[in-house]
């Protein structure tokens, strides 16, 4: 659940504190006082693309902090992040005019991708840009393997790893046919083989190389320091003999102060580190040496390895690696037609493999698109679409592609009589936004998402229409935590907590504030987006009845 906003130079909003509670929140205002600016400033601290013109005039810099409760689902999300958390989760973001972005979620700097993943299991922003993902035929399959957890499915899993291999047996049968010029392919592969078989590479020799490469490099001053240790630890009045001595002063008087035994144990075993660490100093002195030649060798040894790694990569695994692969190349390319008759052979099979993969997923697309047609029309009927029928159709094609053999298509028919057509050929603009809240409503039950913005989706809609969308949304609230930027009175009146933006002018500059009204000025600024600025006594009492009627209406969803 969204806690509190905090807002400095963000557009027209100089410096602004909100704090959110359950329930159903309302955001109203006139038009360019600054609804789109609040929402722009969420989608920003949650890692959406951002421009610098958002940034105040006269100010270097843009930072929203957003404070959430930590939900159940998120933890497991943050600790694979090393982001530590408590009860509540603290996004913020900053930007500056040159460019610079600096993202945190509870204090640990994050990239904007990392800020971006962890919003979304917060807070869903649904707005008019969604409406057109509604249209995208492209998309549909994926709304509807989202509503029924298809990823969940070990079939869904088994699919894709196939498509996998059948991506990568098309690839190589593509390299075998497309390689006219055979002999000249060959012959450069044969070079580069024979070239890093030369070289005798492998994958342990440069670390010792370059240990003994270091030691032989720095073996003066090795030598001086393990041989000062050496003597430290070992002249007169050394380490170890004045340790020994200590041990033995303690060891006269522990029968008579029993509690210098604590501190004669500890000495005890220090002694034997000490001594295991002066056989390791001592054994360390007898192989550090200096030999010009063989720091020469080392070092040509070396430059070989160097060479090798900037024409074939930038590790010595990568190097080897690569050897794997142009010897595999080259041996397909020996035996190419051979190969290829093989490989088309295991392309037909894995085809049969994935066809009787992708028939399982249709199954369960038929029968989750289904449900979520029943589930959808239902919705409709609730907010006036009474006559509206929604089907998920899902055809089962020759072609095999990522998800499947399927092409999943939304259809509707809005008047009784009417054949199904495609959603972008059929709905009106008021029609889209309550099919959207719809389908909205039937995701949201899935996705478990605990907060939600509604902006601006009640194009096209008035009247009885509007009072019902208002009651969907207001019943979505009991289970959400639900806001919404509407135009509307009669959807703005089932609102639990109302949110008015205005701008005003101070010193020839402009700013954006946002209110939150009671009942009283609630009733107001019904009365205005009712009947305009002026209010008059019958405009009042039109507000105060559509309040009256949305309190009854809201008591059928009170627990």
């Amino acid at each position: 659940m969204l806690l509190r906003i905090t807002v400095e130079n963000f557009a027209l909003i100089d410096h602004l504190e909100l704090n959110f509670e359950e329930g159903f929140t309302i955001l109203t205002g006139e038009t360019g006082a600054g609804k789109s600016i609040l929402i722009d400033s969420i989608n920003f601290v949650l890692g959406e693309k951002f421009s610098k013109e958002f940034i105040r005039t006269g100010s270097d810099r843009t930072f929203v902090e957003a404070v959430f409760t930590l939900e159940d689902s998120m933890k497991e999300l943050l600790e694979a992040q090393d982001i530590p958390f408590d009860d509540l989760v603290v996004f913020s973001r900053e930007t500056f005019m040159q460019g610079r972005n600096l993202a945190k979620i509870n204090g640990k700097t994050v990239l904007l991708n990392v800020l971006k993943e962890v919003g979304k299991e917060l807070l869903d922003i649904h707005g008019q840009h969604n409406n057109q993902n509604l249209l995208d035929v492209t998309k549909h399959l994926s709304y509807l393997d989202s509503f029924i957890d298809l990823e969940k499915e070990p079939v869904y899993r088994r699919y894709l790893d196939e498509f996998h291999k059948l991506r990568e047996l098309k690839d190589r049968l593509s390299k075998l046919l497309g390689s006219r010029d055979r002999e000249k392919l060959m012959d450069y592969l044969k070079f580069q083989i024979e070239d890093l078989e030369k070289g005798k590479l492998n994958l342990h020799e440069e670390k010792e190389l370059m240990e003994k490469f270091s030691m032989l490099s720095h073996a003066e001053k090795i030598s001086t320091g393990l041989t000062k240790a050496y003597e430290l630890m070992d002249s007169e009045n050394g380490v170890l003999e004045s340790l020994t001595s200590a041990i033995q002063s303690l060891k006269s008087i522990v029968k008579h102060f029993e509690k210098a035994e604590a501190p004669l144990e500890n000495l005890e075993n220090a002694y034997y580190s000490l001594q295991e660490a002066y056989r390791d100093i001592a054994g360390f002195r007898d192989i550090v040496y200096y030999d010009q030649d063989e720091l020469n060798i080392i070092n040509e040894r070396l430059y070989v390895y160097s060479t090798y790694k900037k024409k074939y990569g930038e590790t010595i695994e990568e190097v080897l690696q690569h050897y794997e692969k142009i010897r595999q190349e080259y041996e397909d390319l020996k035996d190419a037609d051979e190969i290829i008759f093989k490989t088309r052979k295991e392309i037909e099979a894995q085809r049969k493999i994935l066809y009787m993969a992708g028939k399982e997923l249709h199954d369960k697309r038929v029968s989750g698109g289904k449900t979520l047609s029943k589930k959808i029309n239902e919705e409709l009927k609730f907010i006036g679409l009474e006559k509206a029928e929604f089907s998920v159709s899902v055809v089962e094609t020759e072609e095999i592609h990522e998800y499947g053999t399927d092409d999943v298509s939304f259809l509707i028919s809005t008047n009784i009589g009417e054949p199904k057509k495609a959603l972008e050929k059929i709905v009106s603009g008021g029609e889209l936004s309550r099919i959207m809240l719809a389908m909205k409503v039937a995701f949201m039950e899935k996705d478990k998402t605990p907060s939600v913005i509604f902006d601006e989706i009640d194009t096209g809609i008035s009247g009885r229409i509007a009072e019902a969308v208002g009651e969907k949304m207001y019943s979505l609230s009991k289970r959400f935590q639900v806001f919404c930027v509407t135009h509307l009175p009669q959807i703005a009146a089932f609102s639990d907590h109302h949110l008015v933006v205005s701008k005003h002018e101070e010193k020839k500059r402009t700013f954006t504030r946002v209110e939150k009204l009671n009942l009283q000025g609630k009733t107001m600024e019904l009365a205005k987006m009712i009947g305009g600025s002026k209010i008059s006594d019958p405009q009042l009492k039109n507000a105060e009845d559509t309040i009256n009627k949305t309190e009854i209406l809201k008591k059928k969803y009170f627990l």
